[in-house]
Order: structure tokens, then C-alpha cells, then sequence
């Protein structure tokens, strides 16, 4: 039997901002120093952070942002769910 691949985009802070619709990293780095996001937190060996958009078994990264964030008028994240 033929081992299965497992294939994960992960995407560094400012590129995960950028593909999530946010102007700053401001969110991202508050959300990750309360360590909310730290299931999606994938850690090179040199010490860079990537975020995991869509982990295995787990939510994806925006419904993760949405479920702990404040819910206003302007945030970017509520136009695309």
C-alpha cells in the first residue's frame, strides 16, 4: 500500500494578511500572541512563522479569525463567509 502525502500550503504572516483581505498584520499578531492561533502555526527551522490556511481536521484559518474577533461593520473577513 502506497503511503499517502500529505500536502499543506502554509503562508508567511504579511502573505496570509494579504490572501485573508486585512490592510495590516496588526489582527494576525494579536491573535497570535494569545496564542489563538497556534493549531495553524506551522515553525520552520530557522525560526519563521508560516500560518496553515486550511489544516487537516481542523476549521479553516477565517472561521478561526471570525469565531475570536470583535464583529464590526467594516471587518473584511464577514464579506467573504
Amino acid at each position: 500500500m502506497k503511503p499517502k502525502s500529505l500536502h499543506l500550503e502554509a503562508y508567511t504572516i504579511s502573505q496570509t494578511a494579504k490572501k485573508l483581505g486585512y490592510k495590516s498584520t496588526k489582527t494576525l499578531y494579536r491573535l497570535l500572541s494569545r496564542e489563538v492561533l497556534e493549531d495553524y502555526v506551522y515553525l520552520e527551522k530557522s525560526g519563521r512563522v508560516y500560518l496553515m490556511l486550511e489544516p487537516p481536521n481542523l476549521p479553516t484559518l477565517a472561521e478561526k479569525i471570525t469565531a475570536n474577533i470583535q464583529v464590526r461593520r467594516n471587518n473584511i473577513i464577514k464579506r467573504f463567509i
